[in-house]
């Protein structure tokens, strides 16, 4: 298990929760004339951190994610100037694990009427 530590952030993002595949991409801070600078340039790879498992909000805007790296293709443990990013997870193509529809359908209407069709689209990751 890593345990990422963010620290005085305003928010998390709220798509973030348990079940994202968590990754990380490693950045340098530009340098001009031997001063680092407030920007970043990137080192060129993502890598693949593991599963996010757990979010322990600390408050006053600390956190601490806790990624699983014991699952296949997890190999990389982020440095503290890394950028962490995540994207949806699916180990699979049954179950619901996030994002769910409900709907509801009325008529008020004293005249008879008919429901030709209801259709939806379903897409297994969102990023």
């Amino acid at each position: 298990m890593i345990i990422l530590e963010f620290n005085n952030l305003n928010n998390l993002n709220v798509s973030l929760q348990i079940g994202d595949a968590v990754y990380a991409r490693g950045v340098n801070r530009q340098l001009v004339g031997g001063l680092p600078q407030a920007g970043f340039t990137d080192t060129g790879n993502i890598y693949y951190v593991g599963i996010l498992r757990n979010i322990d909000d600390l408050g006053n805007g600390n956190y601490e994610l806790h990624v699983d790296d014991g699952v296949p293709g997890a190999s990389y443990i982020p440095s503290a100037e890394d950028f962490i990013m995540f994207s949806k997870f699916s180990q699979g193509d049954s179950g619901l694990l996030g994002y769910y529809a409900e709907a509801k359908f009325v008529n008020n209407s004293t005249e008879k009427a008919e429901l030709f069709a209801v259709s939806s689209e379903i897409i297994i990751n969102s990023n």
